[in-house]
């Protein structure tokens, strides 16, 4: 079957969000790229949509995630843990004796998986670096784009002298991603030091969680290149405190993750305004931690910008507010007007139903925490088939 190329997209009356500032009143897209800020007299016809002066974001990244985990309630057994060690050890005898635990493990792993995308897509994260295998499932249909070039651990508790190899496997050009210092004992203190000495702390590491990093961990870890994803939900959740991270951000050397449901926000927007409680960080350091630098450390050199030939991954904003990283920080997912997709609408206001029509995608109406969304239809029809329900988005 001949490929049919989609007709044009062109956003107007828009602000157009770039790494400092506004940098445009309109935006076209041809296909899955961005073909042109401010410049939309092409010659060839497009779908016109007008943004009403709402931002345009690059897509969101979730630079740390379990997908098949955010199905489940948060859960802990103590009111404070001093290392991650603690809380895993008090799952472990629960998973065959807990109901709640038991339950949730008995789905499917592609519907425990499906709301893990529907998480991340409602609140306008388009790439998602996922920290398990990249199971079959996450293959090219999957709703979100996920990061597949990169190596891991879990953390020196469970893969102990086995990170080195991993490490030594993982090319320069990837990034190296564990977890570390996720505790505020001296143990969860020391590792950075044990990374050094095993050769894992160089550019291409990214820390995750650093609760416990020290000031000479830190610089450590800065001067060795490596850099740091940030849970502070999570942390504060299981640890009553979070990571130092003024220093990373300076370096631009800092994104933001949600971890899953088990002990982190709901989703990535909720993350942002807990940063923003436990740090100092300006709003424009929070939004780069989830684009361009969160981007740059997960070696994404196409992402979490806005720019012609980029591929069309956006989220849409409606605000009153003049500066566009204030609106981002101030947004819930029902502000969230569009999360579109290589140029394709993923989840949208139904103002926005001829974006539907140009992509061929035929959309499901639904609501988000009670504002009427369109949803793209594929992804509602798997949602039917699934055993699962993400809570407040319902499909009519």
């Amino acid at each position: 079957m001949p490929f049919l190329r989609r007709r044009p997209i062109t956003f107007v009356n828009a602000r157009v969000v770039g790494q400092d500032a506004v940098i445009g009143r309109s935006l076209r897209i041809d296909g899955p790229r961005i073909a042109s800020i401010d410049n939309i007299d092409s010659g060839v016809a497009s779908a016109v949509i007008d943004l009403e002066n709402a931002f345009v974001y690059p897509g969101l990244i979730n630079a740390h995630d379990h997908l098949e985990l955010n199905h489940f309630p948060r859960l802990k057994w103590r009111t404070r843990y001093e290392n991650a060690r603690e809380w895993i050890a008090d799952f472990q005898p629960r998973f065959a004796t807990d109901p709640v635990i038991a339950s949730a493990l008995s789905h499917r792993l592609s519907d425990r998986l499906l709301i893990g995308a529907l998480k991340n897509l409602l609140s306008g994260v388009t790439t998602v670096c996922h920290h398990n295998p990249i199971y079959r499932e996450l293959g090219r249909r999957f709703p979100v784009r996920i990061v597949e070039r990169f190596g891991f651990s879990h953390s020196l508790e469970i893969d102990g002298p086995k990170i080195r190899d991993s490490f030594l496997r993982t090319r320069s050009t990837q990034p190296w991603i564990i977890h570390a210092a996720e505790g505020i004992d001296e143990e969860a203190a020391g590792e950075v030091e044990r990374l050094q000495r095993l050769g894992c702390l160089g550019p291409n590491t990214l820390l995750v969680h650093g609760v416990g990093l020290t000031e000479t961990d830190r610089k450590r870890a800065l001067s060795r290149g490596a850099g740091l994803v940030w849970c502070p939900g999570s942390n504060r959740f299981l640890f009553e405190r979070t990571a130092e991270v003024a220093e990373f951000s300076g370096h631009r050397r800092l994104a933001l993750g949600t971890d899953s449901r088990l002990s982190g926000e709901r989703d990535l927007l909720q993350e942002i305004k807990v940063a923003r409680e436990l740090s100092a960080l300006p709003a424009p350091a929070l939004f780069r931690a989830v684009t361009c630098d969160a981007a740059a450390l997960l070696r994404l050199p196409a992402g979490g910008r806005l720019q012609p030939r980029a591929p069309a991954d956006l989220v849409v904003v409606p605000s009153e507010h003049d500066c566009p990283f204030e609106a981002l920080a101030a947004a819930n997912r029902s502000d969230v007007a569009l999360t579109m997709i290589g140029g394709e609408p993923r989840v949208a206001d139904p103002a926005m139903s001829a974006l539907f029509e140009t992509s061929g995608i035929r959309p499901a109406r639904a609501s988000v925490d009670g504002r009427p969304r369109l949803l793209d239809g594929r992804i509602a029809t798997r949602l039917a088939r699934s055993g699962l329900q993400e809570p407040g988005l319902v499909v009519q």
